[in-house]
């Protein structure tokens, strides 16, 4: 039986039937757990072309994350780099784990349909 007891906006880590939103607060405080800071730029009106990804700057790594994507992009697109990442001794919830997993195929049928 599936507790109905929510604590606050964060749902229960067995839970695999997360809100896109809480995925993706989970992505970004899995990426801060890797020491990867997501930072938010608008890059449709940059001079050269640009696009979200993963950087090191003075040593730190940064992932931009272009302000015009939608969610379910930003999912695709961080879930691919931090499933790409070194996740021994880190925990990851089980539910986040599967996304980690499923975006190696992209942002395709299922993955919209989930978050969309």
């Amino acid at each position: 039986m599936r507790s109905s007891k929510n604590h606050g906006n964060h749902p229960n880590p067995n839970d695999s039937d997360m809100q896109p939103h809480q995925v993706y607060e989970h992505l970004e405080i899995l990426a801060g757990q890797l020491e990867i800071t997501v930072r938010y730029e608008n890059l449709r009106d940059s001079d050269a072309p640009a696009r979200s990804g993963l950087c090191k700057v003075k040593g730190r790594h940064l992932y931009i994350m272009d302000t015009s994507t939608s969610l379910c992009e930003r999912i695709r697109l961080l879930s691919q780099c931090l499933g790409e990442m070194d996740l021994d001794g880190v925990f990851v919830l089980p539910a986040i784990r599967k996304v980690l997993e499923g975006a190696q195929g992209g942002c395709g049928e299922s993955m919209e349909q989930k978050f969309t």
